[in-house]
């Protein structure tokens, strides 16, 4: 993994990154455009025209040579994309907050897979790929910030058990609030968005690790392989054994 880094030469650019960061503050610039997007849990930065907690389904856009404070959790991980340009909607520095769609967060969930494991492999197609969904995405925080809080919680620990119940506590809300502003926020159920983000982890870990399948499964909320792989091909119309890294 790629701790957060001070320059990065022009000829480098684009560059894609899985990154964590520290709990203590730190503070500095770059003569690019930087962008930060919680693959789980979620960063605390203050910039010229925003201040606080950018969480999963979001991301934050830092201009070149605009100072920046930032910290996070240590177990927090986040998509960090250096560019020397960005989609027009990402250009005014009194709107860094866009929304993360769900074509975008799928990229996410293969790029940490990917980047982690194979740093240099497709770097360019990669970053490629990231400018074209990138272009789709809109200013402003679209999701509730409560709800942000429940999805970077999932996204830490996929294989856990994600209750409605105890998911709503983590939002502060009552159980039949949280169930209608979560279908506000990702346009799934509760149920249907669990199946969908652990299905796209085992397909990007599949295709991109040696990882064991028990051990995928157990990654993404079963605990045996066959409840696994019945589930994966419903889902895909595949068997996990089609998408296995050869």
């Amino acid at each position: 993994m790629i701790t957060d880094r001070e320059t990065v030469e022009a000829t480098e650019l684009p560059s894609l990154s899985v990154r964590s960061y520290a709990r203590e503050a730190r503070s500095h610039t770059h003569p690019f455009y930087q962008l930060v997007l919680p693959i789980n849990g979620h960063i605390e930065i203050a910039q010229d025209y925003f201040t606080g907690s950018v969480g999963v389904g979001e991301g934050v856009c830092i201009a070149p040579l605009e100072v920046h404070n930032f910290s996070a959790n240590e177990n927090a991980k986040f998509v960090v994309a250096d560019l020397l340009s960005v989609p027009t909607q990402l250009q005014d520095k009194r709107s860094p907050i866009f929304q993360v769609n769900a074509a975008l967060q799928a990229f996410l969930s293969f790029a940490e897979v990917q980047l982690t494991n194979y740093a240099f492999d497709g770097q360019e197609e990669m970053a490629t790929l990231f400018q074209v969904l990138l272009a789709k995405s809109k200013v402003g925080a679209g999701t509730d910030k409560r709800i942000t809080r429940v999805l970077s919680h999932i996204h830490c620990d996929l294989g856990a058990s994600h209750s409605q119940q105890s998911l709503s506590e983590v939002a502060c809300m009552g159980t039949t609030q949280f169930k209608v502003r979560f279908k506000e926020a990702t346009g799934l159920s509760l149920r249907d968005y669990l199946a969908k983000v652990r299905m796209e982890k085992a397909k990007a870990l599949l295709r991109n690790t040696d990882a064991p399948m028990l051990s995928i499964a157990q990654l993404t909320g079963y605990d045996d392989v066959s409840a696994f792989s019945r589930r994966f091909k419903a889902y895909f119309g595949q068997s996990p054994k089609f998408f296995k890294r050869k």
